[in-house]
């Protein structure tokens, strides 16, 4: 069983951001996609929240929130924008930025590839090219050589199946393929990727703990006495949330768990979940708010014996009240989890900054901090005050949480 390294807080509180969706435009296959009009809202991430070339305010404002942990990733498309050809200022800006995180106390969850691909290596085939392995490496030894000694927890790739299944399934994300047999290629691909990645990180950085982080969704049949309804909820449970932690099991020194709703499995829809049954809460995204999901998840994924680090959870809304519940709801499911014996050692909520929701464009409204993407203002919300509240009364050593039962009053 992976041991909590001693020098690392005995839990992580915190939020996460992806560099596409807050630094914009660069040499990768998003911002390709974006000119190409596949995004819902017909807007372009342009200069997102411009967070890449003024860093330091948000990272001063996230201290000032209570966080001990922030969540970030390297954009490939920006050290490397060509092959070979490694950025010296772009190295340069974000070992500032990891330098700024460890002066104000915040420890970096530093994910290396969060679903941008540079355009160079787009073009070769990305992961499925002969030669992908070889250049990722290249890519993950330089940035692990930079980086290391301000860094202990890295993320391999983020989310493997949702990659797969939106690029090379459903077809709406970049490269816009539509095929089950590349859909589950590509997963299984991006696991062996994960396995030779860790192996390379742990050589350089031993101390290092490396992890993926997996999208779980809860599923459940739409109708309680449909056996196809069961055995196809027990197929696709199997399949898209516990296939590639299998196969990654013994090359992850935790278990990175993203989660946001539960989805209902009917025979006649196939592969197809349905987002919420009729008159269901959902967010603004049309997915269900299922707390309790999230706590059998949790307790699903203690069996493997690895720390849980909760690397996303979070609501698109713009009412703010219910962003509050959200989290209340949420977190008590966190403690009532820890209380029944899974070990988590972190909740990283997403998001941090309002941002570009990928092929939803900037409609959705993720963000503890708003933000004005005309002057670029940020305003925190009450949520995240009402989120450094909750993370104020659990400092305590013993890593284990407690959560009020109903939202505070806004400070």
């Amino acid at each position: 069983m992976a041991t909590w390294p001693k020098h690392l807080a005995p839990f992580l509180w915190g939020a996460a951001t992806s560099s596409h969706q807050i630094e914009g435009f660069t040499h990768n296959d998003w911002t390709r996609w974006e000119k190409a009009g596949h995004i819902a809202d017909h807007k372009e991430s342009g200069r997102a929240t411009d967070h890449f070339r003024n860093p330091d305010p948000d990272l001063q404002l996230f201290q000032q929130m209570g966080w001990n942990a922030y969540r970030l990733s390297l954009e490939w498309s920006r050290i490397e924008p060509s092959p070979g050809d490694i950025s010296a200022a772009a190295i340069a800006q974000y070992r500032h930025i990891l330098h700024a995180l460890k002066q104000l106390g915040m420890e970096p969850v530093v994910t290396l590839h969060h679903f941008t691909l540079p355009t160079w290596f787009a073009d070769r085939g990305g992961f499925f090219a002969r030669d992908a392995e070889t250049y990722f490496l290249n890519y993950v030894s330089r940035v692990v050589t930079e980086f290391r000694d301000l860094v202990s927890l890295w993320v391999t790739i983020n989310e493997p199946m949702i990659y797969a299944v939106m690029g090379y399934g459903q077809g709406i994300w970049p490269p816009g393929h539509s095929s089950l047999i590349q859909t589950w290629k590509m997963a299984h691909r991006l696991a062996a990727i994960h396995r030779k990645t860790y192996a390379r990180i742990k050589a350089l950085s031993p101390n290092s703990m490396v992890g993926l982080a997996h999208h779980l969704a809860f599923f459940q049949p739409y109708h309680r006495y449909s056996w196809s309804d069961h055995a196809l909820t027990r197929f696709i449970d199997s399949e898209f949330n516990w296939r590639i932690v299998d196969e990654v099991n013994t090359h992850q020194d935790f278990l990175g768990l993203n989660y946001y709703t539960r989805q209902w499995i009917k025979t006649a829809r196939g592969l197809s979940p349905i987002s919420a049954k009729p008159g269901a809460p959902v967010t603004d995204m049309g997915w269900e708010i299922y707390p309790d999901g999230l706590y059998h998840l949790l307790m699903r994924a203690s069996r493997y014996q690895k720390p849980i680090l909760i690397t996303e959870n979070g609501i698109a809304t713009m009412d703010d009240a219910r962003r509050q519940q959200f989290l209340l709801d949420h977190l008590d499911r966190v403690a009532r989890a820890q209380h029944d014996g899974a070990e988590i050692r972190g909740y990283l909520h997403w998001a941090a900054l309002d941002n570009f929701e990928w092929a939803e464009g900037y409609r959705p409204r993720f963000g503890l901090i708003a933000v004005d993407y005309d002057s670029l203002k940020r305003t925190p919300r009450d949520s995240a005050l009402l989120y450094r509240d909750i993370i104020a009364a659990n400092r305590t050593h013993s890593g284990m949480i407690t959560v009020p039962r109903a939202p505070q009053s806004p400070v």
